[in-house]
């Protein structure tokens, strides 16, 4: 079951949005639960109580807070719920991009760029739930991990280090180049090597400077002779991810 959550403090564009999803799963085999809230709070009461929501439709300009600051806290409890903003304006896009929404609306929206922002949502969350791999650690024991919550992988000699998305580090022992090659078979051109001793998710990167990459706070050498090459495949990489 898909878990659907709808914000906004004008009732009518409560039911434009959920109008607009029961529409667009009309005609699909998932099975949804929609829940709304009138109260940017309440909604982060219910948040904060079950932490269960896949999809987040947000208003941004709401009274009390902005929904921009409702994903921040969200973001911040480490919720991977794919969100929506919604507003009557553009104003507010880089500061939802800045908390990985999925999908920026202005209103009033089509039912077309409603279908296409869901689209959008809907392959994140299969890609999400399909591709894994998993991990023999040191010490003993396996652990399996989603391919999208991996951050980075430092490499110190045959024992790798993998960063999370929780902030776990998990450590498994295997060459470097092998672990490359197998996430490149599981999901081609999303994970590189920025120089000797990383490998990077390029669905995760933040920031590329001449001589660094920025992760979530970490900042991972890139050899300069690499820097004109990696924004190459990095571009390559996104525009790919984004057609």
């Amino acid at each position: 079951m898909l878990r659907i959550a709808l914000c906004d403090d004008i009732p009518e564009q409560l039911d434009i949005m959920e109008n607009a999803v029961r529409t667009y799963f009309a005609d699909s085999t998932y099975e949804i639960k929609i829940s709304r809230y009138d109260n940017a709070m309440l909604f982060l009461d219910a948040f904060e109580e079950e932490m269960n929501f896949d999809i987040v439709l947000l208003d941004i300009c709401m009274p009390g807070m902005l929904g921009t600051d409702v994903a921040t806290e969200m973001r911040n409890q480490k919720s991977r719920a794919e969100i929506i903003f919604l507003s009557t304006s553009d104003e507010f896009a880089v500061d939802a991009f800045g908390v990985q929404a999925a999908h920026y609306l202005v209103k009033p929206f089509t039912q077309k760029q409603f279908d296409q922002a869901m689209n959008r949502v809907m392959e994140s969350i299969r890609q999400r739930h399909s591709k894994k791999i998993i991990f023999r650690l040191v010490g003993g024991g396996i652990q399996v991990e989603e391919i999208n919550d991996i951050l980075f992988v430092e490499s110190k000699g045959h024992i790798q280090k993998v960063y999370t998305h929780d902030g776990a580090v998990l450590e498994t022992r295997q060459a470097l180049a092998q672990l490359l090659a197998t996430l490149d078979s599981i999901s081609p051109g999303q994970f590189i090597s920025p120089g000797k001793r990383y490998i990077v998710n390029q669905a995760a990167i933040h920031v590329i400077k001449s001589d660094y990459i920025e992760i979530q706070g970490y900042q991972i050498p890139l050899a300069k002779r690499k820097y004109r090459q990696f924004q190459e495949e990095y571009f390559k990489f996104i525009f790919k991810k984004e057609a």
